[in-house]
């Protein structure tokens, strides 16, 4: 999470120099990640701790069996006399070692024979709260696996196809400056946006929520806050675009001496094998 709200932190630095924010005062995104990464743990440590109070017990279910009589395992000679070990050197006894039972005889399962009254029951234990963590972790990690490892099950093939559907390929002087120049101009559309989402969240910084409580059940308000933050994931969306085209567009030019050109070829290789795994 540290590492995530590190990258996502806004040093005030992004419009600096522009009309938007002359003068920046640059902010420390150390500080921003923090200050997360504490609100973070103590969600989840209040989420656990009131799982653990609520569920830390486990029931075990076991099967009760009602055994013969004393005389009657003694007639079997199932009553098992042993002189215990002594210490030498005080002279106290040693403590019960399981090793002093004899081995299993016929006489033994003659007694399990007599056995009755078998009922099932359930025993309740309390469970640590070091175990009931690791436990509930692996069992939150399972769906969690489920989820994102289905997920990736599906993308690998598509990438590695799209990789080599998407590869670069040789441009000519006009295709080259057609792009050049798309590039530039979303470049500046998406930086006129970003002035503008920079301006309205200042003079807004509630942007993108209801404002409170009471506000919740007003549908104008939510339908407002749902508008604005479906505004700023298409800006990031775009800008998330635009950076992956950039990089495209500099493996067909600037950057095309290192570009291996097996890997599209390798990529297509693996993902018709991935989908036929």
């Amino acid at each position: 999470p540290f590492s995530t709200f590190y990258y996502e932190a806004d040093d005030g630095m992004l419009m600096a120099g522009t009309s938007v924010s002359p003068n920046p005062v640059r902010q420390s995104k150390l500080r921003q990640a923090l200050c997360w990464t504490v609100a973070v743990l103590i969600v989840v440590a209040v989420f656990f701790l009131l799982a653990y109070f609520l569920a830390s017990e486990t029931k075990v279910p076991v099967m009760e069996y009602v055994g013969a009589r004393l005389s009657d395992a003694d007639g079997l000679g199932l009553i098992f006399r042993t002189t215990p070990e002594v210490n030498q050197t005080s002279g106290e006894n040693l403590p019960f070692s399981p090793s002093q039972f004899k081995d299993m005889m016929d006489s033994d399962a003659a007694y399990t024979n007599k056995l009755s009254g078998s009922t099932k029951v359930t025993l309740t234990l309390s469970v640590s709260i070091s175990t009931f963590f690791a436990a509930f972790m692996a069992w939150i990690g399972w769906f969690l696996f489920a989820l994102f490892g289905g997920i990736g099950m599906s993308a690998i093939p598509m990438d590695l196809i799209a990789t080599y559907k998407n590869r670069p390929r040789h441009m000519d002087a006009v295709e080259f400056a057609e792009a050049q120049g798309s590039l530039r101009e979303r470049v500046n559309e998406l930086v006129d946006i970003g002035e503008m989402i920079k301006v309205e969240r200042e003079s807004n910084p509630g942007m993108g929520s209801v404002g409170g409580i009471g506000n919740f059940f007003n549908t104008d308000k939510r339908k407002e806050a749902r508008n604005e933050r479906q505004a700023l994931l298409e800006f990031k969306q775009a800008v998330f675009l635009l950076e992956k085209d950039v990089d495209d567009f500099q493996a067909c030019t600037s950057n095309y001496e290192k570009y291996n050109p097996l890997t599209p070829y390798i990529a297509i290789v693996v993902g018709v094998c991935s989908v036929i795994i």
